[in-house]
């Protein structure tokens, strides 16, 4: 790969879903640092905009996804082509992603929530998990989140090895994306909350995986 930091604007982004909300917040964030081209059916003013990878003529040295399932088959035609790909789409079985990181091997990336938080916090939860053995899980998000539970709860279900049925999940107005475990023995109990308060948290995590990873070559 090219060598890469954070000042450096000589690689090409492909953002798929880059007139959805965190389409536009991707590129808003990258485009002082890289040049970017959209893959998306809907014409985005900002950039050129195509409907399919294939169709990008210049070499793409990175593919970023947060749209929906439907971009399955870019992504596949992304790692077969040997471009790095990172994901944030939920609601892929685990099935087709480990499809993808068959395809992918070290070249395909994905995760439910970037946040810096999210990660401390899965890391706790399995350790906590071997030492108390009744919890309540809860998260909430706003009403107008489509999927429940949320993909973050249920990467955190795999690291509990429990069932999605084990989780509440609350969909209210306006609430912040919350997540909250409440690990309880006889005598005591711990609680361990994550609840973001500015969604840049999710795009400064994105930063920091993908930095890494254009840096480790």
């Amino acid at each position: 790969m090219k060598s890469y930091n954070k000042m450096v604007i000589h690689m090409l982004m492909a953002i798929i879903g880059i007139s959805g909300r965190m389409g536009q917040r991707l590129y808003d964030y990258f485009k002082d640092r890289f040049e970017i081209v959209g893959i998306d059916l809907i014409n985005c003013s900002k950039v050129k905009t195509y409907k399919h990878l294939s169709d990008v003529k210049e070499k793409i040295d990175v593919v970023v996804d947060f749209s929906n399932t439907n971009a399955f088959d870019e992504l596949c035609y992304a790692l077969e082509n040997n471009i790095l790909t990172l994901s944030g789409t939920t609601g892929y079985t685990d099935e087709l992603l480990d499809e993808l990181k068959e395809k992918g091997s070290d070249l395909f990336y994905w995760s439910a929530n970037y946040s810096k938080g999210i990660g401390l916090f899965s890391r706790l939860i399995k350790i906590i998990k071997n030492d108390y053995s009744l919890f309540d899980f809860i998260e909430i998000h706003a009403s107008t989140k489509k999927d429940s539970p949320s993909g973050t709860a249920k990467m955190l279900a795999r690291d509990l090895d429990i069932s999605l049925d084990k989780i509440q999940s609350l969909r209210i107005n306006h609430a912040p994306p919350i997540h909250e475990l409440i690990f309880s023995s006889e005598n005591e109990q711990i609680a361990i909350r994550h609840e973001v308060t500015n969604t840049n948290a999710f795009l400064e995590g994105f930063d920091e995986v993908l930095t890494n990873l254009l840096g480790s070559d």
